[in-house]
């Protein structure tokens, strides 16, 4: 009887998961991507646990948008395209486009200082101007204490203001960036000063109604909102409803409400030109910098990180009851929206895969060497494709075509992403490659991508490009060698050196031979064939020197194994990880994650300090934070000693590490508290155990 219990469970979650909540649009060339995709959404779904989401897409004039799983549990409604998320960041965004149509219409100057349109802000030490609070450079502050996140109190604008108004700043501005939501409700109120309307009814008028997104709005807990998602959080690894909070005090930042179709009508609407001008789509969608001429990689509400040589504007959200992402690739006029009612999903995968089946593309894959030499060399020539073929993808010509300023940048690239030159100083080195596609180096790698990019598209027209965006970097730069080696009079200012050619030709030869259409067209999942995977990959890497590297798939299985009780496949995987990179240090790591959760430290202490001795590649896999991340997701699934023999472990191998004692403690307060719990289940009447879970709780809000 329980097995067919059990058996009737795994029917129904299916046919929910699987159950449409409105017609697909299966069409044309799309039908199979579609059908693919929606599969891999209700397996990613089970195991990530989540009760509903929202996707939808649309490139060119084609339009898909589904609900997967339930808007509310507890009611039976099911996701659709019309629910109604929790935006949170994602307003940041929308908040940036309601500056800028104010900008344009003269109202706001972007270097005025803020108390112009907000008289109330009290002056700092440093002016504060409007351009860099849109770029999260102006200093404020993100979220100091953990009360803040926990507001059950309506606020208005002064008061979601005062909240942080007396805050130092965190640094001076233009220095630094420092994302903060604080930064952006002050935008918030820089609006409402400029236009003379609240912040909400502003938005309304100004860029919500002229897009057609009827279904965004203020979130306001008192009104009646159609298609109100409910959210939900993991407890002990259990599905509990998310705690009640009145997000008015994040109103710009993160206070509004919408569908994933008015994510879809925003974006076509800010690249098109309808609410602001392409000029000034233009202005947003460029990445600013710090005073030293270091990019943020994040323009004017929008995260700017190119992907396969793709220009990319992007914006996630987090926060309670949601979780949102909203990805534009304005060239090839196509745009995801994805919104969930599970805190702290990862959406990322969704979205990845959605690309990958539709471009046939994976997303930005990285390269494995094995020796941190050739990494920073490939990190280079990656770096000088991805940003530099970005540029001409978003503006069709070369960032400058001067022989002189092309001959400097080659150079540049030429004496850096040189072996002898990492030998010789191996950390300078690596820097000057770093601060390559930077304004602080004159943005060299840029220059010579976006020229590169030129010249082959020239050659083999702007759709031959196409071949890059799917093999990456290696063929781009081969052929653009082999362009001009048949052509003799090419100037040699714009060409590489002998080292890095044979490097460069030799690398792509193994390339090729490893990123094969099956390695091209994989996704890790926990109900991936692992033999097969093993097998397939292990066949396309033989005897190559350099070929694509899926760590960061392998931990997010490993993670997801470990965390529900399969400790043994957990193992299996990261053997399967370390034999295929051996010189990385994530499979050690999530190795030992493995052997925490089976109770072993001294097994994972071996395999962290195996993972912190080859210091090659993915060295923030064993870092204190990271480790802290690691601790987390045990004590989220109420593996409260796991939690603390991480840390435990963790300060061996940081004993100066101040932040790791005061997660030990946090987690002893968690376990203690639990304790306390237990004791007034069973006397509820018991005085000394009601004033420690006051002390605790009063310790975990700060």
């Amino acid at each position: 009887m329980r097995r067919w219990g059990k058996r009737c469970i795994g029917i129904i979650l299916v046919l929910f998961l699987f159950s449409p909540s409105s017609p697909a649009k299966e069409k044309g060339k799309y039908r199979a991507e579609i059908r693919a995709f929606e599969e891999f959404v209700a397996k990613e779904m089970r195991a990530d646990r989540i009760p509903g989401i929202s996707i939808a897409f649309q490139k060119g004039d084609f339009l898909y948008a589904k609900g997967f799983g339930y808007s509310d549990l507890e009611n039976g409604v099911r996701a659709k395209p019309e629910s109604a998320y929790r935006l949170a960041s994602i307003t940041k965004p929308m908040t940036a486009v309601g500056i800028l149509k104010l900008v344009e219409e003269g109202k706001i100057d972007l270097d005025a200082p803020v108390q112009e349109y907000v008289p109330y802000f009290p002056e700092k030490k440093w002016k504060i101007t409007v351009r860099e609070l849109l770029g999260h450079l102006g200093g404020i502050s993100h979220y100091r204490n953990r009360w803040e996140l926990h507001i059950k109190e309506h606020k208005d604008t002064r008061e979601a203001i005062g909240i942080f108004a007396n805050f130092p700043l965190v640094a001076e501005p233009g220095t630094e960036f420092h994302y903060s939501s604080y930064g952006y409700n002050l935008l918030g109120a820089v609006i409402e000063g400029a236009s003379g309307r609240h912040y909400g009814d502003y938005m309304r008028r100004n860029v919500w109604a002229p897009l057609g997104m009827n279904d965004t709005r203020m979130d306001d807990p008192n009104e009646i909102i159609k298609n109100r998602v409910r959210g939900y959080r993991l407890i002990e690894g259990k599905l509990k409803n998310s705690e009640f909070i009145d997000i008015s005090s994040r109103f710009a930042g993160g206070g509004t409400r919408s569908t994933v179709l008015d994510l879809l009508k925003f974006a076509r609407g800010i690249t098109s030109g309808k609410v602001i001008s392409r000029k000034t789509f233009d202005l947003m969608s460029t990445s600013m910098a710090t005073k030293k001429g270091l990019l943020t990689d994040y323009g004017m509400g929008l995260r700017v990180r190119p992907v396969n040589g793709h220009f990319v504007v992007s914006h996630s959200g987090s926060q309670a009851e949601t979780r949102t992402l909203l990805v534009i690739f304005p060239k090839e006029d196509f745009a995801i929206a994805i919104g969930c009612n599970l805190e702290g999903t990862n959406l990322n995968p969704y979205a990845h895969r959605l690309f990958q089946l539709l471009f046939d593309e994976q997303w930005n894959i990285p390269a494995y060497t094995g020796d941190k030499f050739d990494s920073a060399i490939y990190r280079g020539l990656f770096d000088t494709f991805n940003y530099g073929a970005s540029y001409f993808d978003k503006y069709g010509k070369p960032l400058t075509e001067d022989e002189q300023e092309l001959a400097k940048a080659f150079s540049y690239l030429n004496r850096f992403l040189n072996k002898k030159a990492l030998l010789s100083s191996y950390k300078e080195t690596l820097k000057k490659i770093g601060e390559g596609r930077h304004p602080v180096a004159g943005e060299p790698l840029v220059k010579v991508g976006s020229y590169m990019a030129m010249r082959l598209a020239k050659r083999f027209g702007e759709k031959g490009l196409d071949r890059y965006h799917k093999m990456g970097a290696l063929p781009f730069f081969a052929d653009y060698i082999r362009m001009y080696r048949n052509s003799p009079n090419y100037p040699a200012k714009l060409r590489f050196s002998p080292e890095l050619e044979r490097r460069i030709i030799c690398w792509e030869k193994d390339w090729g031979k490893a990123f094969t259409d099956y390695i091209r067209r994989l996704m890790i999942t926990p109900y991936s064939n692992f033999d097969e995977v093993e097998k397939r990959m292990t066949q396309a890497f033989s005897h190559a020197s350099i070929y694509p590297k899926f760590v960061d798939q392998f931990a997010r299985v490993v993670r997801y194994f470990y965390l529900n009780g399969e400790e043994n496949r957990a193992l299996k995987v990261a053997d399967i990880a370390i034999a295929l990179y051996p010189r990385s240090a994530a499979p050690y790591v999530i190795k030992g994650n493995a052997y925490i959760s089976l109770g072993d430290s001294k097994k994972a202490k071996r395999l962290y300090e195996r993972a912190r001795e080859l210091g090659i590649e993915d060295k923030d896999y064993i870092s204190p934070k990271r480790l802290i991340r690691y601790a987390d997701d045990f004590a989220s699934f109420g593996r409260l000693d796991q939690a603390i023999a991480l840390i435990r472990v963790a300060i061996k191998l940081y004993p100066d590490e101040a932040v790791l004692y005061q997660q030990l403690a946090r987690s002893y307060l968690a376990k203690a508290k639990k304790f306390y719990e237990k004791a007034l289940k069973l006397d509820p009447n018991f005085e000394p155990a009601w004033e420690m879970l006051k002390k605790i709780k009063k310790i975990e809000n700060e």
